[in-house]
């Protein structure tokens, strides 16, 4: 069962990214954190980042997301400073001929809790994303 701490952080998290707000979201973020993803692996700057996310949205956008929810959060204390957290993200997207396609995808973080301010130091895309929407008829480049 997720701390109350962990549980407020992931549900600001989720907030922030559905109002669009890049500087909330960045700075849940370490300055540098690891992103990774089936492809592989990367240091990511927090600023670079920040300059990735309206693009992000775009797509998203253009795809018809309409929400991101979180529906799952679980979470293992690493030691007395990082705890790792696994969710699962509802997105809903509508398109023409098709309103309400759901897509649950799964994300494992590593939350630096160290510091004042709780801070994602590793986030892990578990699955293909894009590979996804494809597969499901929601992406067509």
């Amino acid at each position: 069962m997720p701390s109350e701490a962990m549980e407020r952080f992931f549900h600001t998290f989720e907030s922030n990214t559905m109002r669009d707000n890049v500087d909330a979201v960045v700075s849940q973020f370490a300055d540098v954190f690891m992103a990774a993803n089936p492809q592989g692996a990367q240091a990511v700057r927090a600023a670079d980042f920040a300059l990735a996310l309206p693009k992000k949205k775009q797509l998203f956008d253009r795809l018809g997301c309409r929400s991101t929810e979180l529906v799952s959060l679980t979470e293992q204390r690493l030691d007395t400073r990082y705890v790792m957290a696994t969710t699962q993200w509802k997105m809903t997207f509508e398109q023409p001929q098709r309103p309400n396609d759901q897509v649950v995808v799964e994300s494992v973080y590593i939350v630096d809790t160290g510091a004042a301010e709780p801070k994602i130091v590793f986030y892990l895309a578990n699955q293909d994303l894009i590979q996804i929407l494809k597969d499901c008829g929601l992406f067509a480049p």
